[in-house]
């Protein structure tokens, strides 16, 4: 998983399957996470942030632009992610190491401290949460391999937990506001988030899964990152 404006990629993103079906949330909810609720408000708080990012990152041409939609897919997929760690976690009676929580923090925060005063509080709370969060999957990958964690094997002990929690996920339902259009496990990116077909050749590029930098521009600044 990609965070625009950021170089944060959690390793085992592909290993995300997910049970659970897309709608049926509540107005200001975005997802409902093995019955933790994530907020409209959050994402857009989270979206807010990563676009500041995003704008950082194209002064230096480090970054390209995007629609707003898909930095917010993004932003969910991040906070979804997180949560489900933490309750995968909690399930195998596991508790945090702060001391490698905080280590890992430390190689996002000269990012977070980048951004604007004013998007730095949710960022950091965020982040806080994403590492607290992977050093509990790496122990559980630790568990699963018997290693112990360097440098070098960090993202395969990672994968490895992230291999532990796919029989977990059979019990677990997400579910997803159709704005984000989820697939059929709940996840974000899916759909287009309509609930119109697209006719239109600007329609049918804002539903591809490859954004195109020239339908991207012609998007209306409030729609646009970067």
């Amino acid at each position: 998983m990609k965070l625009r404006g950021f170089s944060i990629v959690p390793a085992a993103a592909a290993l995300l399957l997910l049970t659970g079906c897309g709608g049926n949330v509540s107005p200001g909810t975005a997802s409902v996470v093995n019955g933790t609720t994530i907020t409209t408000s959050q994402v857009d708080e989270l979206t807010d942030a990563q676009c500041a990012g995003v704008a950082l990152a194209a002064k230096t041409q480090q970054a390209q632009a995007g629609s707003r939609k898909q930095v917010a897919r993004g932003a969910l997929s991040l906070l979804i992610d997180t949560q489900l760690n933490l309750d995968f976690a909690k399930s195998l009676g596991l508790d945090p190491n702060p001391t490698s929580a905080a280590q890992i923090y430390s190689r996002v925060d000269p990012l977070i401290q980048a951004l604007p005063a004013k998007d730095r509080p949710v960022t950091e709370r965020v982040f806080h949460r994403w590492a607290t969060a992977r050093d509990l999957m790496t122990q559980v990958g630790a568990i699963a391999t018997g290693q112990t964690v360097t440098a070098d094997n960090e993202d395969t002990i990672l994968n490895a937990g992230y291999q532990k929690r796919q029989s977990w996920l059979k019990g677990v339902k997400v579910r997803t506001n159709p704005i984000y259009g989820p697939t059929k496990d709940g996840f974000p990116g899916g759909g287009d988030g309509s609930v119109s077909q697209a006719s239109s050749s600007f329609a049918k590029s804002g539903a591809a899964a490859t954004e195109k930098p020239t339908w991207v521009a012609d998007l209306p600044a409030n729609q646009r990152c970067g």
